[in-house]
């Protein structure tokens, strides 16, 4: 056999033996449901559980809204509520439950003591009458069901927790909506509200907030690939 034949068979030879290298995607996809889908708008609608307003009205508190730069809003205004809008966040798709998390301005609550009402507790803790109290930069953590929020001396705290809704329950995708009422409970954590107000009225894990969040999410993104949906 002529030589070139010879160089050319052996080449054939050593190329076969060399296993092919497939050549890495250049922009490898993420797992349906692991994409976080940002939220462009919303709102949040907090309200006090009538338990609560109750009993902080036995102890001579009222609560009211507080606005952006800190002012206290006139009592009884706000109903024992406030609405907030969401400047911040993304939602997943965690194990069929809503994740994520959800932030606030700094406009907030304030549990303003006035040391006229009518408990126990009131008259004992006169002393601290017309103390007003800030909770503001309020946080929705979707993924751990915690409600999070500073006062206004800046300590940050856990001040609820609250059932996961499932995903699907929440979200419609046609509109890009998602839509949630969460019944938020009182965390040992609240009781230093308690603290700063001279009362009793956050302990257990009694019912602390109603929230109502409408929110719409990123025009852009495939939500039913994103969160695998179906």
């Amino acid at each position: 056999m002529p030589a070139r034949h010879l160089a050319a068979a052996a080449a054939l030879v050593l190329a076969s033996a060399v296993p092919a290298v497939a050549a890495a995607p250049a922009h490898p996809e993420l797992p349906a449901g692991s994409t976080e889908v940002p939220v462009e708008r919303g709102s949040a609608r907090l309200r006090l559980s009538p338990d609560l307003r109750s009993a902080l009205k036995d102890d001579g508190v009222v609560v009211t809204s507080l606005d952006a730069k800190g002012r206290v809003g006139p009592r009884g205004h706000s109903g024992g509520g406030t609405t907030l809008r969401i400047t911040g966040g993304a939602v997943t798709n965690s194990g069929g439950k809503l994740g994520g998390e959800l932030r606030f301005g700094r406009a907030g609550l304030a549990l303003v003591a006035t040391g006229s009402g009518t408990g126990e507790t009131s008259r004992t803790h006169a002393a601290k009458s017309r103390k007003a109290v800030k909770i503001t930069r309020f946080e929705l953590d979707l993924g751990h069901g915690t409600l999070t929020a500073a006062l206004h001396n800046g300590t940050r705290f856990t001040l609820g927790t609250f059932a996961r809704p499932t995903t699907r329950a929440v979200l419609r995708t046609k509109t890009r909506a998602l839509r949630v009422n969460l019944t938020i409970r009182a965390t040992p954590s609240a009781a230093r509200l308690d603290a700063a107000l001279g009362t009793h009225c956050f302990t257990g894990h009694r019912p602390l907030l109603h929230a109502r969040i409408v929110a719409w999410l990123d025009r852009s993104a495939d939500l039913r690939t994103a969160l695998n949906l179906g």
